[in-house]
């Protein structure tokens, strides 16, 4: 060896590339800072989460609290007038609910709008209507509303609001629909953008495959992507962190995937999970991922024997549209019949939205 520490004899040729390969492998100064940038918004996220909860409001003794407060100060109402003893109108219910998750999938998948809008809405729903008792003619326009706020803040196409008032078959004007929306803005003191099981989701993923091929990465993140859907549908999931159902889904679209993703990517997404602080072991997490993979057997069971659930032309978990996340310039045009149906331009009748 000489005076600096080196050798006298050169090392062989294997020994070589083994240490260029070893610093080929180490991560590079900026990889070190977009990890660094991902873990810290996700525990935004996690952070943020926790302003966008949502109690199981219709249980009926939350139900009745919520009719008790309003015949005790009806100025706190926003029902307009509509059935003002509350004591004397049927309590919101989970079919309400579903309804208008189906309607929303199916406007948003008609006009090619990020379907992302849909879990948005829901929430809003979801947490405007857990704070005061509402009525069936109010829910509809609520919906409508919370709709229509969603799609202006996710997706990158916008839907003009006389589309919006045909699909609503003259129940509602741009006014009413103005008006609910200050109302809900102020209710939910203009708390509207919450962090979604999608957006966990694809910080996770894209921060954390980076080893398994394209095909591989497609295929997971339209699963996991089927899933967090599938969660938007379902109230089970309404009292849920969305970074819990993301983690549930995930862990369901790498057992639905088996051994397509690389080992080394499921061992970053393991240490990402433990770096911003989530546990895929919470018994929240667990629920979560227990009710999925029995949603998702429900849902294949009807299909192929073998479907590609989640894969792109794939129909959504209300049995409508793609599950693409890129919107077509195109807008389908649409027009009333003689007979007041709304026909697109290539002859498709596309339901009108009736109250629950």
């Amino acid at each position: 060896v000489d005076p600096v520490g080196l050798p006298n004899t050169i090392p062989p040729v294997e020994v070589l590339f083994s240490i260029v390969e070893e610093f080929r492998n180490m991560p590079s100064p900026q990889t070190i800072v977009a990890t660094e940038e991902v873990c810290e918004r996700l525990k935004v996220m996690i952070r943020q989460e926790i302003d966008y909860m949502i109690p199981d409001y219709l249980t009926p003794a939350w139900q009745a609290g919520l009719a008790a407060a309003e015949v005790s100060d009806p100025s706190t109402t926003d029902n307009n007038g509509d059935e003002p003893n509350p004591y004397s109108s049927e309590p919101i219910n989970v079919l309400w609910r579903d309804k208008i998750c189906e309607w929303c999938y199916n406007l948003v998948d008609h006009y090619e709008l990020a379907r992302e809008s849909v879990s948005v809405a829901m929430n809003i729903v979801d947490r405007y209507v857990s704070s005061r008792f509402i009525t069936p003619k109010t829910y509809t326009i609520v919906a409508v509303t919370a709709i229509h706020i969603a799609i202006k803040l996710v997706s990158p196409w916008k839907l003009r609001m006389n589309h919006l008032l045909d699909l609503c078959a003259g129940k509602y004007t741009a006014g009413d629909i103005a008006s609910m929306e200050l109302v809900i803005l102020n209710a939910l003191s203009w708390r509207v953008h919450p962090p979604s099981a999608f957006d966990f989701c694809g910080e996770l993923i894209d921060s954390s495959f980076t080893e398994s091929t394209p095909d591989a990465l497609s295929d997971l993140q339209d699963k996991a992507r089927y899933l967090t859907e599938l969660a938007v549908i379902d109230y089970f999931f309404v009292t849920k962190l969305p970074s819990s159902v993301a983690l549930a889904s995930i862990l369901v679209a790498l057992e639905l995937t088996r051994d397509q993703v690389d080992p080394r990517d499921k061992d970053r997404f393991t240490s990402r999970v433990g770096q911003v602080g989530l546990d895929a072991s919470d018994e929240e997490v667990i629920k979560c991922y227990t009710r999925l993979r029995v949603m998702y057997r429900n849902n294949t069971s009807e299909e192929e024997e073998e479907p590609e659930v989640g894969g792109r032309g794939q129909g959504s978990p209300t049995g409508v549209g793609e599950l693409a996340n890129t919107p077509s310039k195109k807008r389908k045009r649409i027009q009333e019949d003689k007979e007041g149906r709304l026909i697109t331009e290539h002859g498709e009748e596309i339901a009108r939205f009736e109250p629950v």
